[in-house]
């Protein structure tokens, strides 16, 4: 079928039919005989890239250009879909779009015979550039016919130029080393023709750096606007990105969040089926699922779909690398086939007009992938497109996240997207041949550059480095020295650098034999510094003995399963609301702000309980787990409902109660275990000892600035030593195996605090005036065990003061416990810790 370009795909195809005539008027000249100067044309001046959103028609544009350009001129033309599934697909397309293009084979046309007339190999980058020699046979000799090296070498002797299409130039074929040396090496195009719908700077970079070919910046490639494509009825109008959630920040990491957009996504696949039903037009839609990796992830995504969302088997599809369906071209079209689920297999290159939702399971984090993830469901279907008749809901693809925070890829795409707009290639870009005597050279003449000033190269002399001697070498401009002799390049050696720069570099002297026990005592020597004379020989702690070997059985007779306790464990869902918004305009659209009730996931929540558990360090869990049931079981029967039989659900409702309520748990240990708490002293060394001499502090107990402290605790200790209101100041050991370490176990279940720095202050009215005083830094502020320790307080010293600063501020503040996290509270001030 002959093709009729929309408006704006002929502008395209025109220009890029004119920037290969371009070229072909070069390589047309009779002064171009130099290989040479023949490869500097084609890496100059014969790339061309081709970018448009997927749905477009680059690929017709593509054809179209071909067929034009091959018209009059015997071009052999190498097609790269980026994959072996695609390479029919293509096939079919040039074949029932572009009847003049021959189609060639590769096993069977590898003859001079059959190419010197051009025509068309469709083929991918592994079927003639891979590893195996097997996957390459085009490359060998054989009964099929030449190696394809020789009969490309054949061709250009028998005046066949070359042409390459790259399909899919993003994904790039620069990433594989055999492809990049038969690309430049071989292949050696005339003509290339770049197509993508997710052009990157890197990846342009990268196909210049591989490949010697310049393809020039994005405003000189070919290109089409999203805009355009949707005017022409090519594209739906937009993308609907639905994401949810969570109303309780506490429980959006137990939310099933998988299914619930599984949920969201067949519902709406089901009103737009009946819609189109309704309308009269006979098209079953299909509904994409792109899972994680893992062969689990799609086969559990399947089970749901079909046990619980009432998809037959047969209408749900699997195609991934791993398992690829072979019928994957023909399901596009097959309306027995309601569901296709995939990794990132489809995402490239699929053509699905069907497609109007995906339910995205895995985060879609990347730019490239985002657009084709897009590009899969904006098409808009032949039946729909001389439609104005149809509900706007149609003219809309939707895509619905299970991961609200993973939306970035997306948008990022859209936004790429929408920049694009309509023109046709850069044509003013000449490559200039200039002859002199008998030499072609060529240049490149921009609009409103002047051509550079060719000239003979003998005489021209560039400035050698300096030789250590400090004379100057001349050179000529092939680098050889202008009195003959070799050219020089001299780097100095580090000696010569010292030197230089006038300093005098001098090996370290040996030490003497006589110096070494000298210098080993030096070593061995311990600075003592004693403890200041005014302060205790004593501090109060608080310590906690070893649990009792029947801990697990007392602790849960302490666990209080009743009331609102025991009815959560049938709380198994929790709401959240929809999020909804237009992918290119941003703004919120549809059910946006609409309440949905989803299912807490059992296995984030078996997690959670887990953790809740293990927080008791003292006990065994899989101990505590067990007695925990039975327990539970007999809370259970005593409040006159019924356990349940299995284990496995009985599992379940605890570990949704034990989520419910975090401190569960935590609260029976405090009654379990705080009365045994005791309070001790803490006796205080007579003299710290340090191998090293350590900087003096006024205020501190042994009158040096402690070893060990970060910038945080140092800034701190630094204020302490400088304000009169400080007797002196301590900083406390970090744990219960140092015998002066205060530490507090009353605040919570099991885990010892033990606070920074312990303050004696004049006027305050704790024995010895003593303060307790906690460094936290800001990357703990919002962590639950270091927001708790600011509720902390010792029975003789009062509570525990909490100072931080924001990450690169020099103020330190006081802190307080504020929801779930850490907040200022004032600026830090000595004189506050006078206060109980």
């Amino acid at each position: 079928m002959p093709l009729n370009l929309k408006p704006f795909q002929e502008e395209v195809c025109a220009g890029i039919v004119a920037r290969f005539d371009n070229v072909r008027t070069l390589y047309d000249d009779p002064r171009l005989g130099d290989s040479a100067v023949v490869d500097e044309v084609r890496q100059r001046d014969g790339a061309v890239v081709l970018q448009a959103p997927t749905g477009a028609g680059k690929t017709i544009i593509a054809i179209e250009a071909l067929a034009r350009f091959s018209r009059e001129r015997r071009v052999l033309w190498f097609w790269f879909a980026p994959f072996a599934g695609l390479v029919e697909q293509s096939r079919a397309v040039i074949a029932a779009h572009a009847p003049s293009l021959r189609l060639l084979d590769l096993d069977s046309d590898r003859r001079l015979g059959a190419v010197d007339g051009g025509g068309v190999f469709v083929t991918t980058w592994g079927s003639v550039a891979a590893r195996n020699a097997d996957s390459r046979r085009a490359r060998s000799k054989g009964d099929d016919g030449q190696s394809l090296d020789a009969l490309i070498v054949q061709a250009r002797l028998d005046g066949v130029r070359i042409g390459c299409v790259v399909d899919e130039a993003h994904h790039g074929f620069h990433k594989a080393a055999q492809a990049r040396a038969f690309f430049s090496e071989v292949l050696k195009p005339d003509y290339t023709l770049m197509m993508t719908a997710t052009p990157r700077d890197a990846d342009a970079l990268a196909f210049e750096r591989d490949t010697g070919y310049r393809i020039g910046e994005p405003a000189d490639w070919a290109s089409v606007s999203r805009h355009a494509a949707v005017e022409a009825g090519l594209l739906k109008r937009g993308v609907r990105i639905v994401r949810f959630l969570a109303r309780d920040g506490d429980a959006a990491q137990l939310i099933d969040f998988e299914h619930l957009a599984l949920r969201e996504c067949a519902a709406m696949h089901r009103h737009i089926h009946h819609t189109l039903r309704t309308a009269g037009i006979a098209l079953t839609p299909l509904m994409l699922v792109q899972v994680p990796d893992g062969a689990q992830a799609q086969k559990d995504a399947h089970r749901y779909l079909v046990d619980v969302l009432g998809f037959a088997d047969s209408a749900v599809r699997v195609h991934t690398a791993a398992e690829p369906d072979p019928d994957l071209i023909a399901l596009a079209s097959d309306p027995t086939v309601e569901v296709l689920i995939f990794k990132m297999a489809v995402a490239l290159g699929f053509d699905a007009p069907r497609a109007f939702t995906l339910a995205a399971l895995r985060g879609a984090r990347d730019k490239a992938f985002g657009v084709q993830v897009i590009g899969r469901i904006v098409r808009r279907h032949a039946l729909l497109q001389e439609r104005d008749d149809l509900p706007e809901m149609l003219s809309q693809g939707y895509v619905f996240l299970a991961n609200a925070e993973s939306q970035e890829g997306l948008l990022d795409a859209g936004a790429q997207i929408n920049a694009l707009t309509t023109h046709a290639p850069e044509t003013g870009t000449q490559t200039v041949i200039t002859v002199i005597g008998d030499t072609a050279q060529v240049q490149v003449a921009r609009s409103g550059e002047p051509l550079a000033l060719l000239v003979s190269p003998q005489g021209v002399q560039t400035q050698a480095a300096p030789t250590p001697e400090g004379s100057v070498q001349n050179a000529d401009a092939t680098g050889g020295d202008v009195a003959g002799g070799e050219r020089e390049l001299w780097v100095p050696a580090a000696h010569d650098l010292l030197q230089l720069a006038g300093v005098a570099g001098t090996a370290p002297a040996a030490t003497p034999d006589a110096q070494r026990p000298l210098l080993t005592l030096a070593r061995a020597s311990v600075h003592r510094y004693p403890r200041r004379p005014d302060a205790p020989s004593v501090l109060r702690s608080e310590r906690l003995p070893p649990a009792p070997s029947d801990f697990e059985a007392r602790l849960v007779d302490f666990v209080d399963f009743s009331g609102e306790v025991l009815n959560s464990r049938t709380r198994t869902r929790e709401r959240v609301s929809r999020d909804e918004r237009d992918l290119f305009q941003g703004n919120h659209v549809g059910d946006d702000g609409k309440d949905l009730f989803a299912d807490l996931a059992p296995e984030a929540v078996a997690e959670r309980a887990e953790q809740i558990r293990l927080r008791l360090k003292e006990s065994n869990d899989r101990e505590l787990h067990l007695r925990l049931l039975e327990r539970f079981r007999r809370a259970i029967e005593l409040a006159g409902a019924e356990a349940p039989a299995d284990d496995e659900t009985l599992m379940q409702q605890l570990d949704f109660v034990l989520v419910r309520h975090p401190t569960l748990l935590a609260a029976a240990y405090k009654r379990a275990r705080h009365d045994q708490v005791v309070d001790v002293d803490a006796p205080l060394r007579a003299e710290l000892q340090s191998d090293l001499r350590l900087p003096s502090a006024r205020r501190a107990l042994y009158g040096v600035m402690p070893a060990g402290l970060n910038d945080d605790e140092q800034a701190v200790a630094r204020l302490l030593d400088d304000s009169p209101l400080v007797r002196w100041w301590h900083r406390n050991a970090s744990d219960y195996r140092y015998p002066d370490a205060l530490g507090l176990y009353r605040w919570d279940d099991g885990d010892g605090f033990y606070p920074d720095f312990v303050v004696s202050l004049a006027e305050r009215e704790t024995p010895g005036g003593i303060a307790l005083l906690e460094v936290k830094g800001n990357q703990f502020w919002g962590k639950t065990e270091e927001v708790e320790k600011a509720t902390a307080r010792h029975t003789d010293y009062g509570p525990v003061f909490m100072v931080g600063r924001e990450r690169g501020q020099a103020t330190f503040n006081h802190l307080r416990k504020l929801g779930e996290r850490l907040d200022t509270d004032g600026a830090f001030a000595v004189e506050r810790l006078r206060y109980v």
